[in-house]
């Protein structure tokens, strides 16, 4: 869901993509099976080290798209060839090794400006290139090639695009033996599911009237984007019930300059997690133009790195003009707005959602999210299968949880005269588990 962007706003786009499927052998040194490259993880040589490229891009479309970007384990950063000198053939980019190595394995997260015919090289000095692998059919997305080469320098050597513009790599690794290799930042290790070690949590269980416990939520006052049209106010439309619940209520008033109020709040500063369950209990509420949602950003929205960089979460996803189903969606910079990665499902048993509580959860690991509901598995977003056909994964990083009831937009369509006001979203609770 879209949301303004002040820190510590939080910004969101709406939409589901259809599901495609273009994994391929694609034959001699080349495949995009599971496992290869986490087999030679150990092995990465790559990470962080000097590279240089025929040319680079830094422009509103790309900014500071320098050769480094490719080596810095930043799947949402890549490194493109110039916009003004570089949509030529070839194009090249190579990495300095820093002593002499003996590769096995190159990995390229291919941008849409990907390769259909390239090299992969070695050399001992960044002058004289042997190629260990050659290929006239690049399909882009994620290429594992499994190709030997000793040198200290590695270079992929574009010799014809895939269309009009340049060659941009998200990621260029290598991995073997020798080198002068730097270790990457290490990673939480994965969840065992079903997780069950709670880590954090809200049980909502004020006194009736008393506001959102200030120590675990920031209130994000604001309108949104999307073409909203509520004003969510600085904590007026959100209280606890004294039931055990915390209502979120969308008003018809004028406020911000809207004629509607609701309510958005984060845990941004004060929460995130990396891996995990992360799920909530909620009743959604029914009416055209409501829009509820629990959700998650990247925290490093709130460090400057702009939407959808950063990445977006949308664990539920609710249209109040038909509560018999819901949305669950991944937002990054290869797939985001109406190409965003998720489903829409039927609630269980073909309930309707409005009439009772339901549990959304996501289970998250370094392999991928699983979105359930009551326990139900709606959607699996697999990384190995968004790699090889959407673009990188960059949901290896922490985030921070999201609540609100958005009114009206492009995506939930407008209100009507039957759309009720006051309209409320009750959540029973928030937790985390590990």
């Amino acid at each position: 869901m879209d949301r303004a962007p002040t820190v510590p706003s939080t910004v969101r786009w709406r939409g589901i993509a259809t599901l495609t499927a273009l994994l391929a052998l694609l034959g001699g040194y080349l495949s995009v099976t599971p496992g290869a490259a986490s087999a030679a993880e150990e092995g990465l040589l790559s990470y962080g080290k000097p590279a240089v490229a025929s040319t680079d891009q830094s422009d509103v479309n790309c900014f500071e798209c320098t050769p480094d970007k490719a080596f810095d384990l930043d799947p949402a950063s890549r490194w493109a060839t110039s916009s003004t000198t570089g949509w030529v053939d070839p194009g090249w980019i190579y990495v300095d090794l820093g002593a002499t190595a003996t590769v096995n394995q190159v990995v390229l997260q291919w941008d849409p400006a990907y390769a259909a015919a390239y090299q992969i090289q070695v050399s001992p000095d960044a002058t004289t290139w042997t190629t260990i692998y050659s290929t006239t059919t690049g399909r882009g997305f994620k290429e594992t090639i499994n190709a030997t080469g000793t040198g200290r320098y590695v270079r992929m050597y574009g010799t014809a695009r895939s269309g009009p513009y340049g060659y941009s790599l998200y990621e260029f690794k290598v991995y073997g033996t020798g080198g002068n290799p730097t270790a990457p930042p290490a990673q939480p290790a994965d969840p065992t599911f079903p997780a069950t070690e709670l880590v954090w949590s809200d049980e909502f269980n004020g006194a009736a009237g008393s506001k959102p416990d200030p120590a675990k939520w920031t209130i994000d006052p604001g309108t949104g984007q999307n073409n909203e049209v509520q004003y969510y106010t600085n904590n007026n439309n959100a209280n606890m019930d004294g039931n055990g619940s915390l209502v979120i209520e969308a008003r018809r008033e004028t406020a911000g300059g809207r004629d509607y109020t609701s309510h958005r709040m984060n845990t941004g500063g004060k929460f995130t997690v990396q891996y995990g369950r992360v799920e909530a209990r909620v009743k959604v509420p029914k009416g055209n133009g409501l829009w509820p949602a629990f959700w998650m950003m990247g925290a490093d929205f709130l460090t400057g790195r702009p939407w959808p960089y950063n990445g977006e979460i949308d664990i539920m996803e609710v249209l109040g003009r038909n509560t018999f189903e819901g949305y669950s969606t991944l937002h990054a910079p290869a797939y985001n707005g109406g190409g965003g990665y998720g489903q829409k499902y039927p609630a269980p048993g073909g309930v309707d959602l409005a009439d009772d509580f339901h549990v959304w959860a996501a289970e998250w690991d370094s392999r991928g999210i699983t979105f359930k509901l009551d326990g139900q598995t709606v959607f699996v977003a697999s990384k190995e299968t968004v790699e090889a056909t959407r673009g990188p994964w960059i949901f290896d990083h922490p985030f921070y949880i999201i609540l609100n009831l958005a009114v009206g937009g492009d995506f939930p369509g407008p209100v009507d005269g039957t759309t009720p006001f006051p309209s409320r979203m009750l959540v029973d609770y928030v937790r985390v588990y590990q």
